[in-house]
């Protein structure tokens, strides 16, 4: 990428600002028609402090959008020369509720291999699933 289309770039997440107010990496490279790599690195280099001392962009904040991606936090930009705002740090209990909510889910879906089950039977799969498995 050349100095010509980083300008061209900055202008567009400028334009996109004005437009938006808030935005993250995905939504700009959305908005510019450019792959989230080059969106992350033209916003990465506004948050960045200039020679002068200033910054054209800050993190506004962080949210936890997973359409179709893994969920992690993801920043959320916002134009001006303010502090950026510290990535939350993971809620390790949340995530693991969630990862044996999903686990769980896959025996209270109505199918044919659970329809012979009672609870003791799903109550007996599920712990064997959370014990670690042994070495033969």
């Amino acid at each position: 990428m050349g100095a010509a289309n980083t300008g061209l770039l900055v202008k567009k997440a400028l334009e996109a600002f004005a437009e938006f107010g808030k935005i993250t990496a995905q939504e700009f490279a959305d908005y510019a028609d450019i792959d989230r790599y080059a969106a992350h690195a033209v916003l990465n280099r506004m948050i960045k402090r200039t020679k002068a001392g200033e910054k054209r962009a800050y993190i506004a904040g962080w949210v936890h959008s997973h359409d179709g991606a893994r969920r992690y936090p993801r920043a959320v930009f916002a134009l001006g020369d303010k502090p950026d705002n510290l990535r939350p740090k993971p809620n390790i209990g949340e995530n693991r509720r969630r990862s044996e909510a999903k686990r769980n889910a896959k025996f209270r879906m109505n199918s044919v291999f659970n329809m012979g089950l009672n609870r003791h039977s799903i109550r007996q799969i599920l712990k064997s699933l959370h014990q670690p498995q042994e070495q033969a």
